[in-house]
């Protein structure tokens, strides 16, 4: 049973899943059915790449908090003065 890497094109989360012969992955936050299958990257451990992941993960985290700060900031203002 191959784990793939999918991209919905619904709401645009990137997720893996575990799809069994005769299956059909959805998304896990909106249900949709409409993904994109993404090339996964093979693994290979080494301290180099472990760091690396490391880095790719905080800049990542970094980004998702950033957003979260934007739509929070957006989303106060447009309701402050109702």
């Amino acid at each position: 049973m191959p784990i793939y890497e999918y991209r919905c094109r619904s709401c645009g989360r990137e997720f893996e899943a575990l799809v069994r012969s005769g299956e059909q992955a959805s998304c896990p936050g909106c249900r949709s059915a409409d993904l994109e299958r993404l090339i996964s990257m093979f693994a290979v451990e080494s301290d180099g790449s472990r760091q690396l992941a490391i880095d790719a993960a905080r800049r990542a985290n970094a980004r998702v908090t950033r957003e979260k700060a934007r739509a929070d900031y957006e989303y106060e203002r447009k309701h402050r003065h109702e």
